[in-house]
């Protein structure tokens, strides 16, 4: 996991209000970045990094030469960009699976950016040419995001509540921090003062509809009918894939067991697809648990 954190429109010293993103600093201990956004002396970012891709060029909040007025702060993986860079002939600059989410944007609007990745997310993205500032969030809400906005267009986002609480403000009346909901993205105009006031907050998936990134889906299509055979068969290429499309990462795979049914059997899948690609390091596994518990005694077992 990763720790994002941006601020627009801040009354106070932005050097004091980044102490309130120190807070989360346990979400990304390979690195950390402060920067204040150019032309906008009150708005800026914060980010702690745990490297998991592209290690070298991976730091945030992520800005290429083909779009600088975009600025993107993003937590979670994003499972499919290798699919949209072939499908749409995206150019990378990075190896970073979120750049994806600046090319989508600067081809299609939010709307089809959101919709269109496949991953677990939590995202800020800021066009300084559009004035624009949009929060989104994965459907399901893997990923935490939580926002703070007053009544005069100060915006407080991070991935934890914590980093939140305790900004100074001129006004008297604090604003509640909330939860940003999963499913959505929500667009913000962004004024020349530095402050945002909110446009729509958008549902752009819901969990019984197919999504849009189904397009560029690795899966083949899938035998219709409900005998049992093929809904047996279906479930297990499914299942895989689920598996599979994790294996993105460029540090190595562990896996957590709890020496139940679901966990020891994404292990079990997890090892034959990595020998599978020749990954050549052992599978190491992760147990929680109360000494000699039935729960750890089956995982080492498992293991």
């Amino acid at each position: 996991m990763c720790g994002i954190w941006a601020l627009f429109g801040s009354d106070e010293c932005l050097s004091v209000q980044c102490l309130s993103a120190m807070k989360i600093a346990h979400r990304g201990p390979d690195a950390f970045r402060f920067e204040n956004v150019n032309g906008f002396t009150n708005c800026c970012f914060g980010f702690h990094r745990l490297a998991v891709v592209d290690q070298l060029y991976g730091m945030q909040p992520i800005r290429v030469k083909k779009f600088p007025y975009l600025w993107l702060c993003y937590n979670g993986e994003i499972y499919n960009f290798k699919q949209l860079q072939k499908q749409f002939g995206f150019d990378f600059q990075t190896l970073v699976d979120g750049e994806v989410i600046l090319h989508l944007y600067n081809r299609g609007g939010i709307e089809q950016t959101a919709s269109m990745l496949d991953g677990v997310f939590a995202f800020i993205l800021l066009d300084t040419a559009n004035r624009k500032v949009f929060l989104a969030r994965d459907t399901y809400g893997v990923r935490p995001l939580f926002k703070v906005l007053t009544d005069d267009g100060f915006l407080g986002v991070c991935s934890e509540a914590k980093g939140l609480i305790n900004l100074k403000h001129s006004t008297s009346l604090c604003s509640k921090v909330e939860p940003f909901l999963p499913g959505h993205y929500e667009v913000l105009d962004l004024k020349p003062s530095g402050k945002v006031a909110s446009v729509e907050l958008v549902k752009f998936h819901s969990c019984k509809d197919e999504p849009l990134h189904v397009v560029c889906d690795t899966v083949e299509a899938l035998p219709s009918g409900f005998d049992l055979e093929t809904v047996k068969n279906n479930i297990r290429i499914l299942f895989e894939n689920a598996v599979r499309k994790r294996l993105m990462a460029h540090r190595r795979i562990g896996c957590l067991l709890s020496g139940g049914l679901d966990s020891s059997l994404v292990a079990a899948v997890l090892l034959k697809l990595m020998k599978e690609i020749n990954i050549n390091y052992p599978l190491q596994t992760f147990a929680i648990g109360m000494e000699n518990s039935p729960d750890l005694l089956a995982a080492r077992k498992v293991s």
